[in-house]
C-alpha cells in the first residue's frame, strides 16, 4: 500500500471514532442540560452557540497533512533512521514558531530542556546509526574474506544516495516547518475571540474537522499519483490486509483521542513533548529487551534527555506556583494605597 493512501484510510478512521465520540459527548451533555433545566429556570449565557473558525481549522489541517506528506516522500531519498533523527528535533521548531507566530515567551529553562531532549535524542540515534555501519561492515568483510574473489559488491540498501539525499533533507525541514506551523494554528485554535462570534473547538470538534479537511487534500493526491486505484484493487483481494489495516487505523484512532484531548487541554508543546519522549522510550526498551549494550555517548544521550525532561516539569511546576506575598510586599502594597 501507498503511503498516501495509508493516510487517507487513517483519516477516514479518525473521522469515523470522531462522530462517534461526538455523538456520545452530546448525549451526555443534553443528559447534563436537562438536568440542568430543572433545577434552574433562566439560560445559562455560556451556552450561546458561535461558529468555529473553519479557514484556521483548514489551515491547521493543511499544515498536518503537509508535515506527513513531507515525511513520508522524504523516506524515497533518505534512510529511516535519517527521517527518526530529523523528526527528534520537533520541539524546536514548534518553540521558534510559538514565539513568531502566538509571540508565546518561553522560559530560559523551557528553551535549555528542548535542546537537550532534541540534542539527546540525536546523539542516541547517531551512535545508533555508527553501531549498525560498524557492524555491517564487519559483517561484509568476513564474507569477502569467506568467498574470495568473487567481485560482488557490498549491499548498500540502506545507504543514502548522496546525489539525491539533499532533497530529503529538503523534505524533512520542510516537514518540521509544518510541524512548528501546526502547533501554532493549534495554539490559535484555543484562543477565546471575545469580540467576534467565534469560538474555540472542543478535542473532538478539532480530531474530527481536522482530518474531514485532511481527506480533501490527501484523496486527490492518492488519486493522481495512482494509489488510491491500488490500494482499493488490494484491500478487495485481500482480506487479512483489510483486518491489519482496520486494527492499525482503530488504534491509530484512538490514539489521536488522547492526542487531541492533550493539545485542548494542555498545549501543543506538551503535546510534542510526550510524543518526542514516548517515542524515544519505546527506541530505549526495545535496546534493553534485546540485550544491547549502550555506550558511554548513549548513556549520555538518555542522561541529557530525561534530564531536559525533568527540567520541563521543574520549570512548569514554578511557573504555576505562585510567589508568597511576604510582609514587605504588604508593607509596599500600604503605601501605594
Amino acid at each position: 500500500l501507498g503511503a498516501t493512501f495509508v493516510l487517507v484510510a487513517q483519516a477516514f478512521a479518525n473521522v469515523c471514532v470522531s462522530t462517534i465520540w461526538k455523538k456520545l459527548q452530546s448525549m451526555l451533555q443534553s443528559n447534563g442540560d436537562d438536568a440542568k433545566r430543572s433545577t434552574s429556570s433562566t439560560p445559562d449565557p455560556s451556552m450561546t452557540k458561535k461558529s468555529l473558525n473553519h479557514a484556521l481549522l483548514i489551515t491547521t489541517s493543511a499544515f498536518y497533512v503537509f508535515a506527513m506528506i513531507g515525511s513520508n516522500e522524504a523516506l524515497r531519498f533518505v534512510s529511516y533512521p535519517t527521517a527518526v533523527l530529523a523528526k527528534s528535533c520537533k520541539l524546536l521548531p514548534t518553540m521558534i514558531m510559538g514565539t513568531i507566530i502566538e509571540r508565546r515567551v518561553y522560559s530560559k529553562q523551557q528553551w535549555t530542556s528542548a535542546l537537550a531532549i532534541s540534542v539527546g535524542m540525536s546523539l542516541f540515534h547517531i551512535s545508533r546509526l555508527q553501531q549498525t555501519s560498524t557492524t555491517k561492515s564487519t559483517a561484509s568483510s568476513g564474507d569477502n574474506s569467506t568467498s574470495e574473489g568473487d567481485g560482488s559488491d557490498v549491499n548498500t540498501d540502506d545507504e543514502e544516495d548522496g546525489d539525491h539525499s539533499w532533497k530529503g533533507m529538503a523534505l524533512l525541514i520542510w516537514s518540521l516547518t509544518c510541524d512548528g506551523f501546526l502547533g501554532s494554528c493549534q495554539g490559535l485554535l484555543k484562543r477565546v475571540d471575545t469580540k467576534g462570534n467565534q469560538r474555540p473547538p472542543s478535542a473532538v470538534e478539532t480530531m474530527l474537522y481536522m482530518n474531514i479537511y485532511a481527506l480533501f487534500f490527501l484523496i486527490p493526491v492518492a488519486m493522481i499519483s495512482g494509489q488510491w486505484q491500488q490500494g482499493v484493487h488490494l484491500l478487495q483481494s485481500d482480506g487479512q490486509l483489510r483486518m491489519a489495516i482496520f486494527i492499525l487505523n482503530l488504534v491509530v484512532s484512538v490514539g489521536q483521542i488522547f492526542i487531541f484531548l492533550t493539545v485542548t487541554w494542555y498545549s501543543s508543546l506538551a503535546c510534542t513533548t510526550i510524543t518526542t519522549t514516548r517515542k524515544f522510550i519505546t527506541i530505549l526498551l526495545s535496546v534493553i529487551y534485546f540485550g544491547h549494550k549502550f555506550s558511554m555517548m548513549q548513556w549520555c544521550a538518555v542522561g541529557l534527555v530525561f534530564g531536559g525532561l525533568y527540567l520541563a516539569t521543574v520549570s512548569k511546576q514554578f511557573a504555576g506556583t505562585p510567589r508568597q506575598v511576604t510582609a514587605e510586599d504588604a508593607d509596599k502594597t500600604k503605601k501605594m494605597q
